[in-house]
């Protein structure tokens, strides 16, 4: 495939480039025979923007998905423009006055895990999201199905070196929250009302030390039961939900 072109499948990631970023569709593939009014509003919309249809057999939408999910439809569109650490200066002064909220992810490997993280993000409100390009999971056709659109709603930065982006995050006049289990401190005596940053650490290992001794804070969730830890997204999920609560908002 072509490395300017994004794939983006299943009907809420379909519906939400038609509301958000209708201009960076180039064509569309639709199952042949499928009885789906959701599908059907879908193709009224895109033919409506006169965007080119094809009708598949589900074998050849399975194909061009590796048999993920694709609920019937598939979107081929330009390839969103990177945001690199170049402009992070430009996002963290523009957001320097609005008591931002960023959300820092360290090495996280599972799509689907960064997916979710995308997703929850963008339904808290997050400022931007942060991960590092290398030995992590990046952008990619699993992320956008799990994150069900919201990669076209939350700004996603890619840094080369996360922990000299987390220190220009601190200049600007953010309190860096690095979250593990291996802390008393809980996340809920935090003050999560001033402008924030929270790090989430990766699968197994959570936040490399290099990164920990960037943050201003390190705390837990606490946990009452017999498991030791929580995935990575639910955690992301339960820390950020804790801001917006305490923010009132």
């Amino acid at each position: 495939m072509n490395k300017r072109i994004d794939r983006i499948f299943g009907l809420h990631a379909v519906k939400q480039v038609l509301e958000n970023a209708p201009e960076t569709i180039l064509n569309a593939s639709i199952q042949e025979s499928i009885q789906s009014e959701s599908v059907s509003s879908l193709r009224e919309l895109l033919n409506k923007l006169g965007v080119s249809i094809q009708i598949v057999p589900r074998v050849a939408l399975n194909r061009m998905v590796k048999n993920q999910n694709h609920q019937g439809i598939l979107l081929e569109v330009q390839k969103k423009t990177k945001k690199t650490e170049r402009d992070l200066d430009d996002i963290l002064a523009q957001n320097q006055d609005a008591n931002p909220l960023y959300l820092i992810l360290d090495s996280i490997q599972d799509p689907h895990n960064l997916g979710a993280c995308i997703r929850t993000a963008n339904a808290v409100g997050v400022t931007a999201v942060i991960i590092p390009n290398d030995r992590a999971a990046n952008i990619n056709e699993t992320v956008r199905k799990v994150a069900s659109g919201a990669v076209e709603n939350v700004v996603v930065v890619n840094v080369v070196n996360l922990v000299r982006a987390i220190k220009k995050i601190k200049e600007s006049g953010v309190w860096v929250v690095g979250t593990t289990g291996d802390t008393e401190q809980s996340i809920y005596a935090l003050d999560l009302k001033i402008p924030t940053a929270i790090v989430m650490g990766g699968e197994g290992k959570g936040m490399r030390d290099s990164v920990q001794k960037e943050c201003d804070y390190v705390a837990s969730i606490p946990i009452n039961g017999q498991v030791g830890s929580l995935n990575v997204s639910v955690a992301a999920g339960v820390v950020l939900y804790e801001v917006i609560r305490q923010r009132g908002t």
